[in-house]
C-alpha cells in the first residue's frame, strides 16, 4: 500500500474513532427506518452469508437479524476500532433479546480483505463508499468476495447530492469524499467484473445493485 493511501486511511480511521461514541446522535433519526426499507426490498434468503462493509455502530445488524435465521451469517467489518466497539455493544444487547444469525466482527479495510474469495451471497456497503481511498480497488475487492451468484449492494439513506454536500460541509478529512455519478459507478462495477442491475437515486434512498 503506497504511503499516501496509508496516511489517508489512518486519517479516516481517526475521524471515525473520534466520533464513534456519539455517532448515533449525529445521524438522522430516520436513518435506521429508511435503511430497513432499502434492505427489506432485497431478496435476502434466511440462510444468506452477508458481509456488512463499513458497519459503523452496527445499525445494519438488527435489520439483517430480522431477515436471517440461525443458519445465516453476518461478518461486520470496519476500519475504525471504536466503531467496531459500538457494533459489538449493539449486537450483544440484541443477542440478549432474540436469536441471531452467526456473526463475526473484523477490524479491517475491505480494500485489503483478510477473507476468503467467494465467501458471501451479499456484500452490503452501507453509507461508507465515498470514504474509500481507491474506489475501484474497493469495488474489485468486494466483487472478489462474492459467491458466483452473489450481489453487491451500495446504499445510502439520502441522495447522492445530499451525501456529497454533507461531506463538503463537514470538510476536513472527509471534505473531498464523494459518491460518484451514475456513469462512473457503472464503470467501477463493470471493471470489477459485475453486471449493474439497479442504480436508483432518490431523496431518501440511494441504491446500487450489481451481480456476478
Amino acid at each position: 500500500m503506497e504511503c499516501s493511501a496509508r496516511e489517508t486511511i489512518r486519517r479516516t480511521r481517526a475521524f471515525f474513532d473520534e466520533r464513534a461514541a456519539q455517532w448515533d446522535t449525529m445521524i438522522s433519526a430516520d436513518h435506521a427506518h429508511r435503511l430497513q426499507r432499502i434492505i427489506e426490498s432485497l431478496p435476502i434468503a434466511p440462510d444468506a452469508r452477508i458481509l456488512d462493509v463499513g458497519c459503523g455502530t452496527g445499525v445494519l445488524f438488527p435489520i439483517l437479524a430480522g431477515l436471517l435465521d440461525t443458519r445465516g451469517c453476518v461478518v461486520a467489518v470496519d476500519v475504525s476500532f471504536a466503531m467496531m466497539r459500538e457494533t459489538r455493544r449493539r449486537i450483544a444487547q440484541l443477542c440478549n433479546e432474540q436469536a441471531t444469525p452467526e456473526h463475526l466482527l473484523l477490524q479491517a479495510d475491505v480494500a485489503y480483505p483478510p477473507l476468503r474469495p467467494g465467501s458471501f451471497d451479499w456484500v452490503i456497503c452501507n453509507s461508507c463508499f465515498p470514504h474509500f481511498h481507491n474506489q475501484q480497488q474497493a469495488v474489485t475487492a468486494m466483487a472478489g468476495l462474492l459467491s458466483p451468484a452473489g450481489t453487491l449492494i451500495i446504499c445510502h439513506t439520502e441522495s447522492r447530492a445530499a451525501i456529497n454536500e454533507l461531506h463538503r460541509t463537514v470538510g476536513g478529512v472527509v471534505g473531498g469524499h464523494a459518491l460518484p455519478d451514475a456513469p462512473e459507478m457503472e464503470s467501477l462495477v463493470t471493471a470489477a467484473g459485475l453486471q449493474l442491475e439497479t442504480l436508483s437515486d432518490q431523496s431518501d434512498a440511494y441504491l446500487l445493485c450489481a451481480c456476478k
